[in-house]
């Protein structure tokens, strides 16, 4: 049983690392009641209007290049325009969404450090947010804290869940209050991408190169650099942020993590991809991109990414590789 048994204040934190180890495994939720919390909060701030979910959708888009089959979410209502970038007066007068949290969103408290909380607009049912109780910058780098909470949410989910943290100002962040975001799986019904295209070449990357639990590969086919890990059902949080900060070396330069970078996290794979351009065209890519799904809210961006092909937008978000790779 949770030691956190009452909507607490959001703002509340205690140092979960300080601890005691029986303490600390006392706050690891069941998974059966966190689903079902998922559910029930979920139909509840649909039926409100708490909580709403973009018509969209689904186009499976072969990308000309490599031949892999993306997931395209495209809006039922798309736009002629893109919306203006907002005023500096708008930006000044930004309020966190998460301190204090609307409580129909409140799913449930996660451990002294963390809350789950409903995705106010989202384009998967059940799309749900890791969210620190206290504030902290959405570019700070991932703790074992994060990771443990967010580790919950992935085993709760029957079929699987996909994790993923925007980080930097071109990743595709679109909050600056730390948070992961986890969405269930599969991300389309379709059978052709099930289970993605992107997955079966890491794991072919992984046989290949004969590796153990806990080292780092890349996918060389693909125009972009990525790094990823391989994860067992024995993975526990303490492996996952190793596993994080050695993904975290692999793409930094000397001492210094990429400024911006696009974090996934499945049962399967942990996979860093570093970023150099949040929008590509009229497309803004952040971690979904990389996992084979892009939301398309304009008719611009539609036939751009028909024209251009998947892959080629992923390759002008994402970072080059080295000459010597």
């Amino acid at each position: 049983l949770s030691i956190l048994l009452g909507r607490l204040p959001s703002q509340l934190s205690v140092s979960q690392a300080s601890l005691p180890a029986k303490q600390r495994m006392s706050t690891v939720k069941d998974q059966q009641v966190i689903w079902s919390k998922i559910r029930d909060t979920y139909q509840k701030a649909q039926e409100s209007g708490s909580a709403s979910k973009f018509k969209t959708s689904t186009q499976i888009l072969t990308d000309q290049h490599l031949h892999i089959k993306f997931v395209l979410r495209v809006s039922d209502s798309l736009r002629d325009k893109p919306k203006p970038p907002k005023s500096s007066e708008e930006q000044k007068t930004w309020k966190d969404p998460f301190a204090p949290y609307d409580e129909a969103l409140w799913v449930d408290h996660l451990s002294p450090t963390h809350t789950l909380l409903l995705n106010k607009f989202n384009v998967v049912a059940y799309h749900v947010l890791v969210v620190t109780k206290q504030f902290k910058h959405q570019t700070d780098a991932l703790d074992l804290e994060d990771l443990e909470a967010t580790w919950q949410v992935i085993q709760a989910v029957p079929e699987g869940a996909l994790a993923y943290f925007n980080c930097g100002p071109e990743s595709g962040a679109s909050q600056p209050h730390k948070h992961i975001q986890v969405v269930p799986l599969p991300l389309a019904d379709d059978p052709a991408v099930i289970p993605s295209p992107l997955s079966q070449m890491m794991d072919r990357a992984w046989r290949d190169s004969q590796l153990h639990e806990g080292a780092t590969a890349s996918v060389h086919d693909l125009p972009y650099q990525n790094y990823f890990s391989k994860l067992s059902s024995r993975t526990q949080p303490n492996q996952l942020i190793s596993m994080y900060k050695s993904l975290l070396q692999k793409c930094s330069s000397g001492d210094q993590p990429p400024e911006s970078y696009n974090l996934l996290l499945t049962r399967e794979h942990m996979v860093l991809v570093p970023r150099r351009k949040e929008n590509i065209g009229s497309v803004g890519i952040n971690a979904l991109g990389f996992a084979g799904t892009i939301l398309v809210n304009s008719k611009a961006g539609l036939e751009y990414i028909q024209e251009q092909g998947p892959i080629k937008i992923l390759e002008a978000a994402g970072c080059p590789w080295q000459k010597s790779v």
